[in-house]
């Protein structure tokens, strides 16, 4: 009985957590360049399990903590269940705004920019100029070229469909465009930035295989709809895991207060 309380309450952390991923996805469905988060639900095996190291890094376990002793027989009836997020990195649709500061990305690939925090990556191209001539962020972020960053100082500057910025007719950067190799595991840092983990390296995306388009906005690929009807199914699932936690703990309190009764 203690045991499927237990499930029950790991349930209703999956599916909290779900919930909560999911509202942050609806949030930003009109969010330029934003990439909405999915979330994948799993046994965590055995062998997976009795490793510290492996278990550790496991994301958003929501099981009876990985360092189990005994068999794996009892391991599969313990049945933990580890909840893992990825980023999905579909493009989203595409619009002309004409405003020269924006660019869409319109092949594989993301804007690199500097932060405190080293850099980031956006797909996200809705950019300004800041007081030095700069071309940054909303949040102020300077958008990074291959030759740092990006100054735009004259009459006139154009970016064109291989990311060379040209100022007045002249050269003066590249854009730096970067891919990963599983760029599904680029991890949210909010203000619609990602950061790779230390294990993933940025790999520049060549000039034949990349396509932008100035005066244009990648939108989020997030689809309102579908969001919100997965929603409903995880508040319901939820529900359900909660109606089973108090009938099991009103089954407990019965039999606790029985017990003293035995014997008698």
């Amino acid at each position: 009985m203690i045991r499927s309380i237990k499930s029950a309450e790991n349930a209703m952390l999956l599916q909290q957590t779900k919930i909560d991923t999911l509202a942050n996805n609806l949030a930003n469905v009109n969010s330029s360049g934003f990439k909405q988060i999915l979330t994948r639900v799993s046994e965590l095996d055995y062998a997976t399990a009795t490793n510290t190291e492996a278990a550790e890094g496991t994301q958003d376990s929501f099981s009876t903590k990985p360092r189990v002793e005994g068999s794996a027989d009892n391991w599969v009836q313990n049945n933990p269940l580890t909840m893992t997020h990825i980023t999905d990195t579909r493009r989203g649709g595409v619009s002309l705004t004409g405003r020269d500061t924006d660019v869409a990305i319109m092949s594989r690939g993301f804007f690199a920019v500097g932060s405190d925090d080293g850099e980031m990556y956006t797909r996200a191209g809705s950019f300004t100029l800041n007081g030095q001539k700069q071309l940054v962020t909303p949040d102020g972020l300077t958008v990074l070229g291959e030759g740092g960053p990006i100054t735009l100082e004259g009459e006139s500057f154009s970016i064109d469909n291989n990311g060379i910025v040209m100022v007045d007719g002249s050269i003066v950067n590249r854009l730096k465009i970067v891919d990963f190799d599983d760029p599904t595991r680029l991890e949210h840092r909010g203000n619609n930035l990602l950061y790779a983990p230390e294990d993933l390296d940025p790999i520049a995306v060549p000039a034949g295989e990349l396509a932008l388009a100035q005066g244009h906005l990648e939108g989020s690929n997030v689809n309102a709809i579908d969001t919100l009807v997965a929603m409903i199914a995880a508040q319901r699932a939820f529900e359900i895991q909660q109606r089973t936690l108090t009938t099991e703990d009103e089954m407990l309190g019965k039999t606790v207060n029985k017990l003293p009764q035995v014997g008698r």
